[in-house]
């Protein structure tokens, strides 16, 4: 692949870089092109850290970063949870609290005692380094001493370890001399300072990222924080905005959504459109029905995978789910996929591989460890594992109970320090959901897939049909003071624009943007639907498909 002009100068700077990356705009391409520029320079001993926002995201990352067949040698690929624990926390925390009396077990404080929860009403996903004080350390450490680190405060407790471990700061400068953070949008605070912190160990820092695309406030992450480094002087700014990806309806339509005084590409044709159903979600059920192979075909789409249902709440997901006919495939999230638990990590990517043709078993292992730490016993062991899995999934039947028994023996391999009967319920539990169980496979080619907006994110379709613009819903707003439905508190306008956004830029071909005339609540009571507010914003309507 040739780089374009705006790529070439990314690829050719070798400085701290933030990178303001729009959809399609190749940044992936641009990042594991610098990564394997770096690690060609580098020592055995030495690497890279390269930060992704989900465990998908840093196998996508590595392969592309690999693809020639190039050493790793000792980089680090995977989120900035499993950065923070593995790197961080784990191999330092002891130094400074003592030795944990069991293995270190990763756990929500909801889990705890109500007496025991009442003992962090100090903590908030907020809370910053600075203004933690000494006996909220000592409660951490004392939780850390029973072998409990709490999901929630990885990233403060992370923080405090490298800020007071001389130790952890001289391993991190010695091992990487490089650090990449994705999807810079969505950091955190405490993200955010330990990135800054690691640059100053003379260590190359790149952030990428798009201001457009941040969704996740309501866990604590904040665009403001990539906006800091662009106007930092110790980066370099760059731009990646050629949409390469979309049709240029679709790049006008997105763009003018977030900017009306956005400058338009010439375009013969307008392949956003809008439809308002006559009826509920179940009659939106039936239009799809009526349109989806419809549009496969006027769009020329070879397969049906390359078509996507995209809504703004899971329960919608789950209503098109039960009543539309086409074929389809309805991905869900679950506690597996989201436990910080290694043996969670593990399992939750034995399923993937199990289920998806192109997820490869070394995927597995080596998000965790390298296969050169093991021994040819163990290396036996799991290529009998790997075999007796495959054999699983082959099968007409799953075996649950074996295939359980096999994943346990993969990961005392791989991590035999981190056994948790936590993971292997959550494991039973998907194990016995089928909604969660067949979200680790793939859509087949005559599937359509349905999954959230959220969900979506880093995927592309040939078209896409967005649901749940509703009033009330998308944006999310709320009566005023004294139930006053006049003057209505919207939830976050950005976020759910920025949400907005994201739906519409993951197609490449059109965009099918529905709304209908009643809609359910969250009580499952039928309301009548009055288009979203995005429908109509700045007259953007003249940008859509003219349908009569």
């Amino acid at each position: 692949m040739k780089p374009t002009e705006q790529q070439k100068l990314i690829l050719d700077y070798d400085g701290n870089s933030v990178i303001i990356a729009a959809p399609g705009s190749g940044k992936t391409f641009v990042i594991s092109e610098k990564i394997k520029c770096h690690l060609r320079s580098l020592p055995e001993h030495q690497g890279v850290i390269a930060i992704s926002y989900t465990n998908k995201a840093s196998i996508e990352l590595k392969n592309r970063s690999l693809s020639n067949g190039d050493n790793p040698k000792s980089s680090f690929f995977g989120t900035i949870d499993k950065f923070n624990l593995s790197e961080i926390i784990i191999p330092f925390a002891k130094y400074l609290f003592g030795v944990p009396s069991t293995d270190v077990k990763i756990t929500k404080i909801t889990s705890l005692s109500h007496d025991e929860i009442e003992n962090f009403n100090w903590f908030n996903r907020k809370l910053t380094l600075e203004k933690i004080s000494d006996s909220n350390i000592d409660l951490l450490k004392s939780y850390f001493l029973k072998g409990l680190i709490f999901i929630e405060s990885i990233g403060v407790l992370a923080n405090y370890v490298y800020t007071n471990s001389v130790a952890c700061r001289n391993y991190i400068r010695a091992r990487y001399k490089f650090i990449y953070i994705d999807e810079y949008q969505d950091s955190g605070f405490e993200q955010h300072q330990i990135f800054q912190k690691i640059k100053l160990l003379n260590i190359k820092a790149f952030a990428v990222g798009d201001l457009n695309q941040s969704i996740y406030a309501f866990s604590g992450k904040d665009a403001k924080y990539l906006e800091e480094l662009t106007k930092d002087e110790t980066f370099k700014y760059f731009k990646l905005d050629k949409n390469h990806r979309c049709h240029p309806s679709i790049i006008n339509y997105s763009n003018y959504l977030l900017n009306p005084k956005t400058e338009l590409i010439s375009t013969e044709n307008n392949l956003i459109f809008f439809s308002r159903v006559k009826g509920n979600e179940q009659a939106i059920a039936q239009w799809l029905d009526q349109n989806i192979k419809i549009t496969q075909e006027a769009f020329k789409i070879e397969k049906r995978n390359q078509i996507a249902i995209l809504t703004r709440t899971t329960r919608t997901g789950e209503i098109i789910n039960n009543e539309l006919k086409e074929p389809h495939k309805l991905s869900v999230s679950n506690e597996l996929d989201t436990n910080l638990n290694v043996w969670s990590s593990i399992f939750s990517n034995l399923l993937s591989f199990g289920y998806d043709k192109n997820y490869k078993f070394n995927d597995v292992i080596e998000l965790f460890t390298s296969y050169d730490n093991f021994s040819n016993s163990d290396l036996q062991k799991l290529k009998s594992s790997k075999e007796k899995i495959v054999n699983f999934f082959s099968s007409n039947t799953l075996n649950k109970e074996e295939l359980i028994i096999e994943f346990i023996n993969v990961a005392k391999i791989i991590a035999p320090n981190s056994k948790g009967q936590e993971s292997i319920d959550l494991l039973k539990s998907v194990l016995e959901n089928a909604i969660e169980l067949k979200s680790y496979e793939p859509a087949n080619e005559n599937e359509v897939n349905i999954l959230t907006l959220h969900k979506s994110k880093g995927l592309e379709y040939d078209f896409v049909f967005h649901l749940d613009l509703y009033e009330w819903v998308f944006p999310n707003k709320q009566p005023g003071n004294n139930n006053d439905f006049n003057n209505p508190i919207y939830g976050d306008w950005t976020q759910d624009l920025n949400l907005h956004y994201v739906g519409i830029t993951r197609a490449r071909k059109g965009c099918w943007l529905v709304s209908s005339t009643q809609r359910t609540n969250s009580e499952g009571i039928s309301k009548k639907g009055n288009d979203s507010e995005f429908i109509w914003k700045d007259k953007i309507e003249d940008l859509r498909f003219p349908i009569t």
